[in-house]
């Protein structure tokens, strides 16, 4: 697949005022792209260095751009909570999925941990999905099994091919407890979800 360059992504802006334009911006790097509602066109532009294109949309550019989500920093000040540790746990893992509506689970595996973030691969522009937490298969903490104990995603679209929340207040989930993502997917695919998880002993 050959590499999408800002001038491509500038002229198709330009081609079609409605698209949506948004960026995404990483501590090295910007991901600027449009989204016309049948594709994505994006580019990277790196930070820190001396590119043209980067200055081109920083000074001319990035006003007019939707800043779709960032990097934040980490919402943990220390690493010890409570008189115990976090020991990162980034968990990945994969669905198939059919086109129309999937649930796809995730079971927690540790006694106590934090939640703070999650990211999806190989999403495709026009999906979306809703986020819950639910008690485990037996009811654990309800006495209901799978009882909906949160919501924290409500109908989020998906960009194409790449998607990444990070949250600045962490949740607290126990074992067994369930994150589900109610999927609804434009095509049969495959995706793969990262949970940002950090356990706590």
């Amino acid at each position: 697949m050959s590499k999408i360059r800002w001038s491509e992504v500038k002229s198709a802006a330009t081609l079609d005022p409605d698209a949506d334009r948004y960026y995404i911006e990483f501590p090295d790097d910007y991901r600027v792209g449009i989204s016309t509602g049948n594709q994505d066109i994006m580019c990277i532009l790196p930070k820190g260095e001396s590119d043209a294109d980067t200055t081109d949309f920083e000074t001319n550019h990035k006003a007019t751009w939707m800043k779709r989500l960032s990097v934040s920093n980490a919402p943990f000040a220390a690493k010890t909570i409570g008189g115990k540790n976090l020991f990162s746990r980034i968990t990945g893992k994969k669905f198939t999925l059919t086109a129309g509506a999937n649930t796809c689970l995730f079971t927690v595996p540790y006694a106590a941990m934090k939640f703070n973030g999650v990211e999806i691969v190989g999403c495709e522009a026009g999906d979306y999905v809703d986020l819950y937490v639910l008690d485990s298969t037996t009811g654990t903490y309800t006495t209901v099994p799978n009882y909906q104990l949160n919501q924290f995603g409500f109908t989020v679209y998906q960009p194409k091919d790449y998607y990444e929340r990070h949250s600045n207040y962490d949740a607290d989930l126990y074992i067994n407890m369930q994150i589900k993502a109610a999927y609804n997917s434009v095509s049969a695919k495959d995706i793969y979800i990262n949970y940002i998880l950090h356990e706590l002993k």
